[in-house]
């Protein structure tokens, strides 16, 4: 049986974790995460990452920078 949709479906909690890890990742580095980055942060394969960076449900505050291949920057 697969668990409902809303705060606890495993998706959404993916897509927390991504996300603070995406916050992280910049404010310490200074620039943006590569996918790679960011699933070795949050223990998932880039695969993982990049479908919940872009999936259906994904937060649209997410966007590739310029000039930088296979990262993402949160709008602020």
């Amino acid at each position: 049986m697969l668990p409902a949709i809303g705060a606890g479906a495993p998706g959404r909690d993916s897509q927390r974790r991504i996300a603070r890890a995406l916050r992280e990742l910049t404010d310490e580095a200074g620039y943006p995460p590569s996918i790679r980055e960011i699933g070795d942060a949050v223990a998932l394969p880039a695969s993982t990452v990049a479908y919940q960076m872009a999936g259906p449900g994904a937060p649209r505050d997410r966007h590739p920078p310029p000039h930088r291949s296979r990262s993402y920057q949160v709008r602020r």
